[in-house]
């Protein structure tokens, strides 16, 4: 065998080993190192003085690989040269791996190739990212393959070229009869969505963001289904493609097609309830205004003509005439605030003077149940209110404090300027609100059940309409009520906060 002459063949090719970048090495034809440049030794971890231990067998990483290098020296020996570039996994000293893509040429000494000097360039950035191209398409591929959602891909010009197996089980059309086809063209799809779903596409093409749609589609077999789709583009070889993801929605429509079947029946029962509460309360009216007429006149002219049995029979029967117009009133203003039929009349008012005329008016219960009313209006503050609406709270916080107070109690009622609103407090040392009660009251018929808890002592009638009606007409005003416990028979404080003009 002919010796390896190092300095000849670095004295040839001497500008290639000292300003090169690539690798530049030489072995015999067995694969063994016999030089390198300092390129292709620093990549591959070793120096200068180990190259006797390099060789093919022991970077190489496969034996697969070792054959194509052989392979290769053989053509390089026989023919004078190599037919195209080859690629190598190479292991370097640190158990790494690099890839080098890589030719060489024969060196000859009378007429006989004793060794290949090769150049290599290193292509491990190059391969990994391949690597990792090719590993994503492949994620890609078995998400596309396996989604439970249709998935259709679609050039810039509108034509499927691809979509998964999901898409055929949910249009009922087989992949050749979608790939290749414009979806305008596509019996799928009802002449009313074309044109929403050709701006749509063009949409998405032009990088405009656009909300998922509903549309029916016509499977193959004639039915209609109900399909929810988003599209987005994606790049494949940075070319632009659309695709566009599809949710079978047939069934969500089917429970909102029977929701607003039940809605529409419960608003037209409402409406019917509304009217039901209009017409029962003003025919409840005039019999009713008949009736306490008719008692007061009685109580008034014929009293003495009465037994005291008789005349307090004749007074029961004024006090429930009574409470049952207040509740027909409660239940017109409840129904009107439901129509939003309620307008105010607002004028100049002293609302500290409303609320001890108020309580004034109220002594008689107040003082049947013995209970004792403090007051502490620090202002008097001149507001515009309709009086008759304010004065309506005022009287349903009263009695609602009165009813839920036992005998011997105390109510307080505090009034007094707060920034840029009045505060309104009325406080008991009453039975009080749980947590779990507390979102009954406002609401209509919003009435808390007590019994069993120590109420014989209060006043549990009533039907709940008056704090429904209270919130509304405050919230008319643009104000706020507002209600506070500390649980049973630690009482309870309501507050309203009505703001100054």
């Amino acid at each position: 065998m002919l010796n390896y002459n190092k300095k000849e063949v670095r004295e040839r090719f001497r500008d290639l080993f000292k300003y090169s970048l690539d690798f530049i090495y030489v072995h015999d034809l067995k694969g063994n190192f016999l030089d390198a440049n300092e390129v292709a030794l620093d990549a591959l971890g070793y120096k200068r003085s180990e190259i006797n231990e390099l060789s093919f067998i022991k970077l190489l990483g496969s034996q697969d690989q070792l054959v194509k290098a052989l392979n290769y020296a053989k053509e390089i020996v026989e023919n004078g040269r190599q037919s195209k570039r080859s690629e190598y996994k190479l292991k370097t000293k640190d158990g790494s791996f690099i890839y080098v893509e890589t030719y060489a040429v024969p060196l000859r000494k009378d007429d006989k190739v004793y060794a290949l000097l090769g150049i290599g360039t290193d292509v491990t950035s190059k391969k990994k990212a391949k690597m990792d191209l090719k590993e994503s398409e492949e994620r890609f591929r078995n998400l596309f393959e396996s989604s439970p959602f249709s998935i259709v891909i679609l050039n810039s010009k509108g034509i499927i070229v691809d979509c998964n197996p999901t898409t055929e089980s949910i249009l009922g059309y087989n992949k050749s009869d979608l790939v290749g086809s414009h979806f305008k063209e596509l019996p799928l799809i009802q002449d009313k969505d074309l044109k929403k779903l050709f701006n749509l596409f063009s949409k998405i093409i032009n990088g405009i963001h656009i909300h998922r749609i509903d549309v029916q589609l016509k499977k193959k077999d004639g039915n209609l289904i109900w399909i929810n789709l988003q599209g987005s583009i994606i790049e494949v070889e940075n070319q632009p493609f659309l695709q566009v993801i599809v949710h079978d929605i047939s069934k969500r429509k089917e429970v909102e097609l029977l929701i607003n079947q039940k809605l529409k029946k419960l608003k037209e029962l409402d409406i019917t309830r509304k009217n039901l509460m209009i017409r029962i309360s003003h025919e409840l009216k005039t019999p009713l205004m008949l009736i306490s007429g008719g008692i007061e006149y009685l109580i008034e002219l014929e009293k003495e003509s009465f037994s005291a049995n008789a005349l307090n029979v004749f007074e029961t029967i004024q006090r429930a005439s009574k409470r049952l117009g207040r509740l027909v009133e409660d239940l017109i203003d409840s129904t009107k605030f439901d129509y939003k039929k309620v307008k105010l009349n607002p004028e100049k008012i002293d609302i500290a003077i409303l609320v001890k005329n108020t309580v004034k008016e109220m002594r008689y219960l107040f003082e049947q149940r013995n209970l004792d009313v403090k007051f502490n209006i620090s202002d008097n503050p001149i507001m515009n209110l309709d009086s008759l609406r304010i004065k309506q709270v005022i009287t349903n916080l009263l009695l609602n404090s009165i009813k839920n107070t036992p005998p011997k109690g105390s109510i307080q009622i505090n009034l007094e300027k707060c920034g840029k609103f009045v505060v309104l407090c009325v406080i008991d040392s009453g039975i009080g609100i749980k947590d779990n009660e507390m979102d009954k009251l406002f609401t209509r018929f919003g009435k808390i059940e007590r019994s069993g808890e120590n109420t014989e002592s209060i006043d549990i009638s009533g039907t709940g309409l008056g704090l429904f009606i209270s919130k509304a007409i405050i919230e008319l005003h643009n104000g706020e009520i507002l209600a506070e416990s500390e649980g049973r028979n630690k009482g309870a404080k309501f507050t309203v906060k009505l703001p100054l003009n």
